[in-house]
């Protein structure tokens, strides 16, 4: 079993749903001694602050936050995005190229995702096999 597992913006988003799926993995993870990461720039997609936001906060007490990146992994990540095959209408995101790069750098293939697709792309411009889960 791997020892990290990354959480994207879909992840986040259903856990403000109170996704009973994703609650359950989750809790399985943390029990196995999976350490669930979640991006920084992922945060801030999905953060607006206040009392709404409580099951979120207390969520990310059981997550590591990534708050920092090396220039060169901005750098990759870019290069990502100039290298991605998008499914049709999609358009480069920065922060799912991130997500990708987060779970290279954790030797993880598992990202809890509700854009498998576009995740799957960014993976094969580094060669990296996803198993992404769809939330």
């Amino acid at each position: 079993m791997t020892a990290h597992v990354v959480y994207d913006s879909g992840a986040l988003i259903a856990v403000e749903r109170g996704s009973a799926d994703l609650r359950y993995l989750h809790t399985a993870w943390r029990a196995a001694g999976v350490t669930p990461v979640v991006p920084g720039p992922v945060l801030t997609q999905v953060w607006r602050g206040g009392a709404r936001q409580y099951r979120l906060a207390e969520f990310l007490k059981q997550c590591r936050v990534l708050a920092s990146y090396a220039e060169d992994d901005y750098r990759r990540a870019g290069w990502m995005l100039g290298r991605a095959v998008l499914p049709p209408k999609k358009k480069p995101d920065a922060v799912d190229a991130l997500v990708v790069l987060t779970a290279v750098l954790h030797h993880t293939d598992t990202v809890v995702t509700s854009d498998p697709e576009d995740l799957t792309a960014y993976a094969a411009t580094l060669g990296w096999k996803l198993d992404p889960v769809r939330v």
